[in-house]
């Protein structure tokens, strides 16, 4: 016995034994709680982040977040209140938070105030909220036409500015 464990020789319950050549060779026990902090703290950022993003979407995706997030509400509490299959409620996060995350929906978010107001329109129907161009036209009472060139150059602005893809 190592008198580390209790039962032979090896590491503590929990604990990961690291060998290499800057231990010598010798057994150094690593905590993995250390390394979770890191990661727990990274989502935490995350987290907040898409929390202050929330204000930009639609009041059911913000409802949505701010339950889930804020409230840590879990999905199958909110699929409950909203009488949805979790799965339904689950698949709806995700891409919601993708979403919000996503580079496009960043760059919308802080250069719309300086568009047309119809671009600005487009922008925040489809990038911001998520609609297709067929529901953005809809709920808009703009042409399909009009919608899908917006949003064109919507795109066109945000790959010049990410710069050229390779």
């Amino acid at each position: 016995m190592d008198g580390q464990s209790g039962r032979g020789r090896g590491p503590r319950r929990g604990q990961r034994q690291a060998r290499g050549r800057a231990s010598g060779g010798i057994g150094v026990l690593i905590d993995p709680d250390s390394s979770w902090d890191l990661r727990r703290k990274r989502r935490r950022e995350v987290i907040e982040r898409v929390v202050e993003r929330a204000e930009l979407l639609s009041p059911a995706d913000r409802a949505l977040i701010l339950a889930y997030y804020r409230d840590e509400q879990s999905a199958l509490d909110i699929a409950r209140l909203a009488c949805e299959p979790v799965r339904a409620v689950r698949r709806r996060l995700r891409r919601v938070v993708q979403r919000v995350l996503s580079p496009r929906f960043q760059f919308v978010a802080s250069r719309r105030r300086s568009w047309p107001p119809t671009r600005r329109r487009v922008a925040s129907a489809c990038v911001l909220e998520g609609f297709t161009l067929r529901e953005a036209s809809r709920r808009l009472g703009l042409s399909l036409h009009s919608v899908r060139r917006h949003h064109d150059a919507i795109q066109a602005m945000f790959e010049d500015e990410r710069g050229p893809a390779s």
